[in-house]
């Protein structure tokens, strides 16, 4: 053993008191060889090696502190004076260094990786696991790193500038703006990400609230209505879809006279339905899923009940994959079927039979009936105070409006 080789070593009181640099570099003779108080230089064949003796509760340590000439002589002396003079044992300050080296080296090997790095983890770790399956979130965020990973994706993120923010998102910030604000808030959440990893404390770059909004140019939003079928031709539409008796023509008869967002109305259970009482408890998807009560014309309650005795489980209109609902493609393809155009000649889209209602409730019934639509409709109402003051959603006059507007909408089957 080492330590044995160096404890055995005799006639220490012959050694000189301490060696110079060119006299260990020409030390032959193997063994211990005392360098300076408490310092050895160890000689082997093959090397030669730093050590520290000290008598510890009558027992000699020897501590190794490194090889030489890797450590240099004035080096070897520097370390085993600030070892000797620290108030803890040697062993314990080296240990300590030993942990602090090997975290600073595991922090500096965390913050090398670079920004496309993160973001893969970033999707992996925290986004993956709440995607339902065959959902297009994984495509829509590699559309994202498409256009971030030219400018910043090979960067660390302390690299990252809010000069290169506006490089990767200017491109696109007019001509497909929702894709450059949903691109910039990917990258934000990114660094957001890194900032809590405790990869970077620095601002983050990408934050368009604080920063890039004041050197991006303004963005005015076009908002843009749902193609919609005028009311009076609705009758002969639905003439033509009641004899449909396909799932996504099912869909579209819940639609138009319930007057549902797609989303709602794709996503229904069973469960959420009271065939006795004709009442639907519907999760609003833009409502945060607060439930809303929407009644149920009579000649759709018994089509819903026709379709509820052939259901497989809860599910009102199941999708060809297992545990999946209907995809909204089917339903648009179905509702293309019947070639129907707005004012503009433009193809009518489901959204719009929202306000072929509307239109018909506003100049049928007058304010009142404008006022049941937008509650029936579920509209959130932007006015803080008067939302405060709302404690009725006016089901019991909205049940004969929407029995009214169903025998209007059927009137010519």
């Amino acid at each position: 053993m080492l330590l044995q080789s160096i404890g055995s070593a005799k006639g220490s009181a012959k050694m000189p008191k301490s060696l110079s640099d060119i006299q260990i570099k020409n030390i032959k003779k193997l063994g211990n060889h005392r360098v300076g108080p408490s310092l050895y230089i160890h000689v082997k064949k093959e090397r030669k090696l730093w050590y520290i003796r000290q008598t510890i509760d009558g027992k000699r340590k020897w501590i190794y502190i490194g090889t030489y000439p890797t450590v240099s002589t004035k080096e070897a002396r520097v370390k085993a004076a600030e070892l000797l003079s620290s108030d803890k044992a040697p062993q314990d300050v080296l240990r300590e260094r030993k942990i602090a080296k090997a975290h600073s080296l595991k922090n500096a090997e965390i913050k090398s990786r670079t920004f496309t790095d993160l973001f893969e983890e970033y999707v992996n770790n925290v986004k993956k696991e709440s995607w339902k399956e065959g959902a297009k979130n994984a495509n829509s965020w590699e559309r994202s790193l498409y256009y971030l990973e030219p400018v910043i994706g090979h960067k660390q993120i302390e690299e990252i500038t809010v000069d290169d923010m506006v490089q990767a998102i200017r491109p696109i910030w007019v001509s497909t703006h929702e894709t450059a604000q949903r691109t910039c808030q990917r990258a934000k959440n990114v660094i957001d990400y890194a900032i809590a990893m405790g990869i970077s404390e620095k601002r983050n770059p990408a934050d368009y609230t604080t920063i890039l909004k004041h050197v991006l140019p303004a963005h005015k939003k076009v908002v843009k209505n749902h193609n919609s079928l005028h009311y009076k031709d609705l009758p002969a539409l639905m003439s033509e879809l009641w004899v449909k008796g396909e799932p996504s023509y099912s869909a579209l008869k819940l639609i138009v006279l319930t007057q549902v967002r797609m989303k709602d109305a794709l996503q229904a259970q069973w469960t959420q339905i009271d065939l006795q009482a004709g009442v639907w408890l519907c999760p609003i998807s833009k409502n945060a899923g607060k439930k809303h009560r929407i009644p149920l014309p009579k000649k759709l309650l018994w089509d819903l009940q026709a379709q509820v005795e052939a259901a497989k489980d809860e599910r009102m209109f199941p999708g060809v994959r297992h545990n999946n609902f209907m995809t909204e493609a089917s339903v648009r393809k179905s509702l293309a079927n019947f070639k129907r155009t707005d004012y503009k000649g433009e193809s009518i889209t489901s959204h719009g039979f929202r306000s072929t209602f509307q239109t018909w409730a506003r100049e049928t019934h007058g304010a009142n009936g404008s006022e049941q639509a937008d509650i029936h409709l579920a509209h959130v109402e932007k006015d803080k105070v008067k939302a405060a003051y709302e404690r009725t959603d006016l089901f019991e006059q909205r049940v004969p409006l929407i029995q009214e507007y169903e025998d209007y909408a059927l009137s010519e089957i």
